[in-house]
């Protein structure tokens, strides 16, 4: 999901004229977290769902509801906004709207008859043992991706703010996450 997430993110960036822009929201991997975790939620919620105007609808009002919570807490907890859209019609305190909603919906759609259930009938032909080790790696390589991410934007948000590190480690992430490796990979993050 933040795979197919990042390459939607770059498509509509060239479609709208934008050139490649970085749309994967970590440091390491080419996951956009934001998409990663709508991906689980849609998944974890929506797999035994049969309906497809079922998925729709509960697809359509859970990704609004994941997108404003996940805009709001980013604004709370890390001082940055990565997507305002105020200037949009129908839109809900700029951090989604209907229409976004609609799409939301289809993409739940997608996500569970096109990807979802052909993919889990193959995964569950894999051994067990398999799965499990590549599962157990690859949710270590993006918790430590994540990890890394927050604080570099939080050590970003706190350099905009005018606070120096004060840890060996702060002052690490400042010297390898600087403002200009910040900006060029996160250019959408605005701060509040």
């Amino acid at each position: 999901g933040g795979v197919v997430g990042t390459l939607w993110e770059t498509f509509l960036n060239f479609f709208n004229g934008n050139g490649f822009v970085y749309c994967n929201g970590s440091l390491f991997t080419p996951v956009n977290f934001v998409y990663g975790f709508g991906a689980v939620i849609v998944v974890v919620c929506l797999h035994n769902q049969t309906e497809w105007w079922r998925v729709y609808l509960t697809g359509a009002f859970g990704g609004g509801a994941v997108e404003y919570i996940l805009n709001f807490l980013e604004e709370k907890l890390l001082g940055t906004r990565s997507w305002n859209y105020e200037g949009k019609p129908f839109n809900i305190n700029g951090r989604t709207t209907l229409l976004y909603m609609a799409v939301w919906g289809l993409l739940c759609v997608a996500v569970i008859f096109v990807i979802y259930k052909p993919l889990n009938v193959f995964l569950n032909s894999l051994p067990p043992d398999i799965m499990k080790t590549v599962s157990a790696v690859l949710a270590v390589i993006l918790l430590i991706d994540l990890f890394i991410t927050v604080i570099a934007i939080l050590r970003y948000s706190a350099r905009n703010a005018g606070r120096d590190a004060f840890t060996v480690f702060g002052k690490f992430i400042d010297s390898s996450f600087h403002d200009e490796f910040m900006l060029k990979h996160f250019p959408k993050i605005k701060f509040s």
